[in-house]
């Protein structure tokens, strides 16, 4: 319901009803009929999602089709998805530093979105930058300019796609984990990229593992 989906973005944000209403243009009173259903909409609804950078249809459950994710990350969503939470979108930089810290520090979120898989309180979200993980074979692939789910807190597996910090870098990358006879490998999904497998063997720290990606329209 909007009511929900209004107050778990809100306190996602870390915004009160005032700070809000603020920076939306409303009146406080409109936040707050809408959270505690009095309202069951508003004109004012597009501004209000706004400030909060969700979608006006994300806000009232409606049309929300450009979310593509499931725990395999292998079909398309046609129904708008139960929403779990808010996610921050991270740079690349403090996903590297993520791996050594427990907790998001607000001025990291670039921006804010919902996350339509179960995850760990700790799960972030990337703008993927080039396309070695774009894979013209099929699915898993992600595209330049696609956000991806991160989550801390899973275990890698064998053809995880994971969030990764070499140990001389201190930007975080994006590859598949491949485990074969005990050694473990960092792969690009795209055949065509010029790096190809990089071995790991104590000097690679795994940030986290994709759980699903979102999609800009």
């Amino acid at each position: 319901m909007l009511k929900d989906r209004l107050y778990q973005a809100r306190k996602a944000k870390r915004y009160s009803r005032e700070a809000l209403a603020e920076k939306a243009g409303v009146s406080t009173s409109t936040i707050t009929f809408l959270e505690n259903g009095r309202n069951e909409s508003s004109k004012f609804l597009v501004e209000i999602a706004n400030a909060l950078d969700v979608s006006a249809e994300w806000l009232k459950g409606e049309n929300v089709k450009d979310v593509t994710a499931t725990p395999k990350l292998d079909s398309s969503l046609s129904e708008a998805p139960d929403i779990k939470g808010m996610i921050p979108v991270i740079s690349w930089v403090a996903a590297g530093s993520w791996c050594n810290i427990e907790s998001l520090l607000p001025d990291d979120a670039i921006r804010w979105l919902p996350c339509p898989v179960g995850h760990s309180k700790n799960t972030y979200a990337l703008r993927v930058s080039g396309i070695s993980m774009y894979n013209p074979n099929g699915k898993p692939s992600f595209e330049d300019g696609d956000i991806i789910f991160v989550d801390p807190e899973k275990s890698a597996e064998n053809k995880s796609c994971v969030v990764v910090r070499l140990d001389d870098d201190i930007t975080a990358t994006f590859k598949q984990l491949i485990i074969e006879n005990g050694e473990k490998y960092l792969q690009p999904l795209n055949p065509n990229w010029p790096d190809k497998i990089i071995k790991v063997n104590g000097n690679a720290t795994i940030c986290g593992v994709v759980i699903g990606k979102w999609v800009d329209m």
